[in-house]
């Protein structure tokens, strides 16, 4: 359901990680230990239902945020 708020949604499918930060930045959820294919089948879905994909051309810095794949819920 839309709430209007911004949640931030990271994932490494190659660490099997999917984090959800709130609007304040803070961390309100954290799955670890996931298979590489269902990362990337929870990022599909999520993508086809309630987020836009981050594009890769606003993270122009050399951090470890590069290899994530950030999304948020519209």
């Amino acid at each position: 359901m839309p709430s209007g708020k911004i949640y931030k949604i990271v994932t490494k499918p190659e660490d099997g990680t999917i984090k959800v930060y709130n609007p304040d930045g803070k961390l309100v959820r954290s799955e670890e230990k996931i298979t590489e294919e269902e990362v990337s089948l929870i990022e599909k879905n999520f993508l086809e239902t309630v987020a836009a994909m981050v594009g890769a051309k606003e993270k122009e810095e050399e951090t470890e945020d590069n290899l994530e794949t950030a999304m948020y819920i519209r």
